[in-house]
């Protein structure tokens, strides 16, 4: 069975069309759950790791850290985060992609208060916010030129 590849790049400014799971504004918002989760796991480890007695050695140099399932977890969803990153910088131009990405910096605090029990303070509440305002103000030009496409 033959499977549809993805069209090559029609070149700067010349968006082409995609079947949605090459989509990539879809692998975009992949990689901001990737880099979130990774950062998620790789705390845990770093956590569950921190009353391990080690050898003096390896705690100096942090790999006692490498003995927790979380943080090889953490590792396999950069590495996989980071193929994604690269189809979606063979679509979208790298000046929209990497400030859209920011938004890891509103989901790290948002999965760090949900899953591992953080305090959120009122003005870092507020600066995710302002992330959140600056995501949408980059957005909104795209999806009124996606409209006309």
């Amino acid at each position: 069975m033959e499977h549809p590849s993805p069209p090559t790049p029609a070149g700067p400014g010349t968006p082409a069309r995609l079947h949605w799971g090459w989509n990539p504004y879809l692998h975009l918002a992949l990689n901001g759950l990737l880099v979130t989760a990774s950062e998620l796991l790789l705390k845990r480890g770093a956590m569950a790791t921190a009353q391990i007695p080690g050898s003096a050695w390896l705690d100096s140099l942090g790999l006692t850290i490498l003995g927790s399932w979380w943080v090889w977890a953490g590792i396999a969803c950069y590495v996989v985060s980071f193929v994604n990153w690269l189809h979606v910088l063979r679509w979208i131009p790298l000046s929209v992609a990497f400030p859209l990405a920011s938004v890891v910096h509103a989901l790290i605090p948002l999965g760090a208060w949900m899953f591992l029990d953080e305090r959120l303070s009122p003005l870092r509440w507020g600066g995710i916010v302002l992330i959140m305002a600056g995501i949408w103000l980059i957005a909104e030009p795209l999806t009124h030129a996606e409209e006309t496409l």
